[in-house]
């Protein structure tokens, strides 16, 4: 965005996550100037510091992290657990909640140059979290702007706050949000009397079809939407500033939830996010031998059947203990080809059949055996026989346990997928946790 000439409280704003690029600012040599940017993760807060000299933030790689044991039952995001992830510049609980902390500062001078020294400086704590509320197509923005300190000409009637906006991804449609912009902007002595503020948008409408889905998929009316949020600060007097930017997410609205709530719960909107399925002690205690069969696909491959006679790696894998051995690509939910499933299911059971004898499924004790895989078979990455003629890629690993045992893990993965509004076609990872 070019400078703009701001004159009588006008409002600057600033980037608020991702990236944070040199603020410049332009003046009559007898006036002074501000400077409002956000300091990069790392960057410690000090009254000496430039920000006019403050180096960009580095950019950060984007890797599937494990952010709370919740996740397999998502809740929202609240203040006081956000905190910040320095791979990431931001921190996504699961597909209905997200936040940011930023660290706002602002620096007024007495005059643009290089040379000229600081009159006055603000810091502040910015954390805002995003929502997407239950059986509902509406997002929550709250905002807390706390531990404010102020030091030379300026004082706490100062304005700062936030400016949000919510737009349709694409153009071709009917899809708009009820109200396109809102912002929040109070003096400093107003945030520190009531330091939270919240604002609701509601998407509406819906996207073109996409021609090449499947005429269920189309009848769920996937819509996309963007949100996005700068700070904003008062700048009084003629000055300009350079405007660097803004926190950008898309969220995607359906009506699958109305059409089949067995298919998907929870908000009817969600972020852009693959999550993860947790394989903790906690939860896998009523399957603990199906569960031990998808963590030796994902850990240690080579040692499950058919393993690497047929591939050399499982998919669904984020890296094991956060980090980026065994990563793989996330594993696709199969919901309406019921024949596709079918036909992993009978992959699968002949791998069984073919390695552990016809009477795998009779056990000593009179209870019945399952022939449990990974991938499930409600996915498109299920039992699948390879190719003539093509390459190895992904396999599968079978096991046969006890029916009770893997019935558990699979009303385990249905009920995780559901709740986390994970339609057909969409990803989501199997996290190994020991």
């Amino acid at each position: 965005m070019p400078n703009r000439r701001r004159v009588a409280c006008a409002l600057v704003t600033l980037v608020t996550v991702f990236t944070a690029v040199p603020a410049t600012a332009h003046a009559a040599p007898d006036r002074s100037v501000g400077v409002f940017r956000e300091v990069p993760a790392g960057v410690p807060l000090s009254k000496s510091l430039d920000l006019r000299k403050l180096p960009a933030a580095m950019p950060q790689a984007q890797r599937a992290l494990v952010s709370g044991l919740d996740q397999n039952v998502p809740t929202p995001v609240t203040f006081d657990e956000c905190h910040k992830d320095i791979r990431a510049g931001y921190w996504t609980k699961n597909r209905f909640a997200g936040c940011t902390i930023t660290d706002m500062a602002y620096q007024r001078y007495a005059c643009p140059e290089a040379g000229c020294a600081v009159t006055g400086t603000v810091w502040a704590r910015v954390i805002s979290t995003s929502n997407l509320l239950p059986a509902q197509r509406k997002l929550e923005v709250a905002t807390r702007m706390v531990g404010w300190s102020l030091s030379g000409v300026v004082t706490d009637a100062m304005q700062f706050g936030i400016s949000m906006s919510c737009s349709p991804r694409y153009t071709t449609g009917s899809a708009h949000c009820d109200t396109p912009s809102a912002q929040v902007v109070k003096s400093i002595a107003d945030w520190r009397a009531q330091s939270d503020e919240t604002h609701v948008f509601t998407m509406e409408g819906t996207d073109v079809p996409v021609a090449t889905d499947s005429p269920a998929v189309q009848a769920e009316q996937r819509t996309w939407y963007v949100g996005e949020r700068h700070l904003v600060a008062e700048d009084t007097g003629d000055r300009t500033t350079l405007v660097t930017g803004a926190h950008s997410a898309s969220l995607r609205c359906d009506v699958a939830r109305l059409l089949n709530p067995a298919y998907a719960a929870g908000s009817d909107c969600t972020f852009g996010f693959q999550p993860l399925y947790i394989l903790d002690n906690s939860a896998t205690s009523g399957f603990p031998a199906s569960a031990a069969l998808v963590r030796a696909a994902l850990v240690n491959f080579p040692s499950t059947y058919p393993g690497t006679s047929q591939g050399h790696l499982a998919p669904g894998n984020p890296g094991y203990q956060g980090g980026s051995a065994g990563r793989s690509y996330p594993i696709t939910r199969l919901f309406y080809d019921t024949a596709a499933q079918a036909t992993h299911r009978a992959t699968a059971e002949l791998a069984c059949t073919q390695h552990w004898g016809p009477g795998y499924a009779t056990r000593p004790d009179g209870q019945v055996n399952a022939c449990a895989v990974y991938p499930f078979d409600t996915t498109y990455d299920g039992a699948t026989l390879p190719a003539p003629g093509v390459d190895r890629g992904p396999s599968y690993a079978v096991q046969p346990v006890l029916d009770s045992d893997y019935q558990a893990l699979l009303a385990s993965i249905g009920q995780f997928v559901v709740n986390n509004h994970i339609l057909d076609g969409d990803g989501y990872w199997v996290y190994p946790y020991a």
